[in-house]
């Protein structure tokens, strides 16, 4: 069994947006979710407020574009 086999699938879940608390913006798609590795962890750097290295949603281990999806869940 290679590394690649044993390594576990990150699982994801949604969270609110610290941006908007839900509310919907640009950095949420306006769906006031965001998926995160879990468990979901808050930005070591902002402590969950929003900040330029969580995309400005308050949560570590965003899914994103680079990981295969932008992180948004679809309406």
């Amino acid at each position: 069994m290679s590394s690649e086999e044993r390594k576990e699938e990150t699982r994801y879940a949604p969270e609110t947006c610290a941006h908007c608390d839900g509310e919907g913006c640009c950095y949420c798609d306006k769906t006031g979710k965001v998926l995160v590795a879990q468990p979901s962890r808050k930005c070591r750097h902002c402590d969950g407020d929003g900040c330029i290295y969580c995309g400005f949603t308050g949560w570590a281990g965003l899914f994103t574009r680079c990981s295969g999806s932008d992180g948004i869940l679809p309406p």
